[in-house]
């Protein structure tokens, strides 16, 4: 059996989230999900986040503390690269805060080399190189991202440039081969990461809204890889991205 025939629509789950969950009296407008421990430490010196939950988000890997920006129902919660945590991560925030809506963002690399460091990228389709997507939805080499449009029009209002293209959404860090980064550039890929089309296969599957943006750290579009400002973003730099997200998220809540 192949993985283009995992989606199944007509046999229910064998394991529900109100079996592992416990719900809360508190519901969260929307969700901002970041990866950047960096950036949850300064919104908390900054006095920026409260502390809604810390243990009722939990695996044996640890607990996942929700904070809510100060004088609002937006969550803040920081979770792990990867796909099948972060589906999971929004899968429990759904179910727990009654939540329906999450800004996404987080860094990416770059397979086009006119693309400067640090520019804001906007996926419009994702590469489904991952596992998660089709367990949600059918089988196609691409998921389309919902909401780009929406979040492209609050960066024009922003005065916030931007670039629109497809990214290649992958599993496998340290495979992401010459071959591979060809044909994905080839069909139009211009980033690659790890989690956006499993979360918007989640999104469709739920009736979740997410809005996602991404920023270029490292690039493959050279004859070796350049790392860039990956993992050496100045904090200035990861806190306009947060700003960003959570300008984003207060037009979702102003405009529902």
């Amino acid at each position: 059996m192949s993985i283009i025939d995992t989606f199944d629509n007509e046999t229910e789950a064998m394991i529900h989230l109100e079996d592992v969950c416990q719900k809360s009296t508190i519901q969260l407008d929307v969700c901002i999900i970041n990866f950047s421990y960096k950036i949850m430490q300064a919104l908390i010196e900054d006095d920026l986040i409260e502390l809604l939950d810390d243990s009722i988000i939990k695996s044996v890997s640890g607990n996942y503390p929700i904070y809510i920006y100060k004088n609002t129902k937006i969550g803040v919660v920081k979770t792990n690269i990867g796909a099948p945590l972060t589906v999971g991560l929004m899968e429990e925030i759904g179910y727990v805060f009654s939540c329906k809506k999450f800004v996404m963002f987080g860094s990416c690399g770059g397979l086009d080399k006119n693309i400067a460091s640090n520019k804001i990228i906007i996926p419009t389709h994702a590469y489904r190189d991952e596992g998660v997507s089709y367990h949600y939805v059918k089988a196609s080499d691409y998921m389309e991202i919902s909401n780009y449009k929406i979040v492209s029009e609050y960066l024009d209002i922003l005065n916030i440039e931007y670039v629109l293209g497809r990214t290649w959404t992958t599993d496998a860090f340290y495979r992401e081969t010459k071959g591979n980064f060809l044909k994905r550039k080839l069909e139009g890929c211009i980033a690659v990461e790890m989690e956006v089309s499993a979360c918007q296969a989640v999104a469709n599957f739920r009736g979740y809204q997410l809005y996602n943006f991404l920023y270029r750290a490292d690039n493959l579009d050279s004859s070796k890889w350049d790392k860039g400002i990956l993992s050496n973003i100045e904090i200035d730099e990861r806190l306009k991205h947060f700003f960003i997200a959570l300008e984003i998220a207060k037009r979702v809540v102003k405009n529902e």
